[in-house]
């Protein structure tokens, strides 16, 4: 292929046990700038990045390797053009039937909703959260068993914004979607216009501190060292009453995160599982 015919792509596709799909997607994350696919295959799971051509690409890939080298890992690499990237890792994102009621739609299928149920149309984008990983799922599973009509709703380090889509979708009178990523807010805004819920959510660039509450639920599907971080921020942008969804960790972090929210005041009333991840649900009292 003649590099100068299109950009190109270098997939990683790498094939582990369920017990490394974390690892191996968190080392993949570090080098892929449109994050990770995770594809079920039986007993294992495959994981796929997408680094993009130039002059540090041989370099990447070595580094890539190297970092897998620990795990129980097969690799393998391919040359994709932009215009096959863009087809090839649509093919990984089906129509999700998160519960009988909430239903993630990709932007380019089509789908007929039953009567009951809310539909999210979905185009990722360069932003993480298509509802496929274990904790986009439980988080969902979460917000459906939560937000009453006329919540007030953050959405934390939103991504995609699906997690607010769904709050707005489930009842939600006002959403605050917030992410310190300019190109996640770039693909919310985009998510909130297909799915025409501007007068519901708003998306901003930015950080707790920015936020203005307090909100009855927030979802926080983020990494368990910021979840810790701002737990007493967090609990205090919670209405007494409001609920904490926090995910985005494995069991050996869920221990270190419901002490950081017990130390904040907020009581873990329970704790979802997929796999290695864990999901903690947490009330203000």
């Amino acid at each position: 292929m003649n590099p100068e015919d299109s950009r190109r792509w270098l997939e990683l596709a790498v094939e582990v046990p369920r017990e490394a799909e974390e690892a191996a997607a968190d080392i993949l994350r570090g080098y892929a700038p449109r994050g990770v696919a995770i594809e079920a295959a039986g007993e294992s799971v495959v994981v796929r990045a997408w680094l993009p051509d130039g002059a540090d690409i041989a370099r990447e890939r070595r580094a890539a390797r190297r970092a897998l080298a620990s795990l129980p890992a097969t690799l393998r690499t391919r040359w994709l053009r932009e215009e096959d990237w863009a087809e090839d890792w649509k093919a990984f994102f089906p129509v999700l039937h998160i519960s009988r009621r909430l239903v993630i739609c990709p932007a380019w299928r089509s789908y007929r909703p039953q009567r009951s149920e809310a539909v999210i149309r979905l185009d990722p984008g360069m932003a993480f959260g298509t509802g496929q990983h274990p904790t986009t799922l439980m988080c969902l599973q979460a917000l459906e068993e939560t937000v009453q009509p006329g919540a007030d709703v953050l959405d934390l380090g939103a991504g995609s914004g699906v997690l607010a889509l769904a709050a707005a979708r489930l009842g939600a009178a006002s959403v605050l979607a917030l992410d310190n990523d300019p190109q996640a807010v770039h693909a919310a805004r985009d998510n909130v216009r297909l799915n025409d819920l501007e007068a519901i959510v708003r998306v901003e660039e930015g950080t707790l501190e920015s936020a203005l509450g307090p909100f009855d639920v927030i979802a926080a599907n983020i990494s368990p060292s910021v979840i810790v971080e701002l737990a007493e921020a967090t609990a205090a942008a919670l209405k007494p009453g409001g609920v904490l969804i926090a995910g985005g960790f494995s069991g050996e972090r869920a221990g270190a995160v419901a002490a950081a929210l017990t130390a904040a005041g907020l009581v873990v009333e329970r704790t979802l599982s997929d796999g290695d991840w864990r999901t903690h649900v947490a009330r203000r009292g």
